[in-house]
Order: C-alpha cells, then structure tokens, then sequence
C-alpha cells in the first residue's frame, strides 16, 4: 500500500455547512469531496502550466477550433 499522509483543515463552521451540502450533493463524504477538489485544482494548474509551455513554444502563435478539427478529420 502506497504511503498515506493525513492532514487537517481549519473552517468557519458556515464554510464547512457549504462544503458539506455539496459532498452530500455529490453522494460523496465531506473527506473525499475535498480531496477530490484538491486533486482537480492541482490537474488544473497543471494543464494551466502546460498550455502556457505551448503558447510560448508557439511564439503565440494559434490554431483555430475548426482549424484543428480539420487536421484531426473530424470537420463536417
């Protein structure tokens, strides 16, 4: 089992109510929503940084939408 590290957050008890209605909206517990949201923020940055790399590696330079649909096949 791979290593695990626990941690705790600190919340205004309005901002906890908040965080709770929506785990239970989504049918998860309050833990898992929040590491669910952790773990999006992150894939987020990353995709953030990603698309910076390529602009720049693009000289800004950019394709439009229909552009790449085209390349891929996939224009009607």
């Amino acid at each position: 089992m791979a290593d695990t590290i626990v941690t705790s957050l600190r919340f205004k008890n309005d901002q906890y109510d908040k965080v709770k209605r929506l785990a239970e909206f989504n049918g998860v517990s309050v833990t898992m929503y929040m590491r669910q949201a952790v773990l999006e923020r992150i894939e987020d940055e990353e995709d953030y940084k990603d698309a910076q790399a390529n602009l720049a590696a693009s000289h800004g330079e950019t394709v439009s939408r229909s552009e790449i649909l085209k390349r891929l096949g996939m224009d009607a």
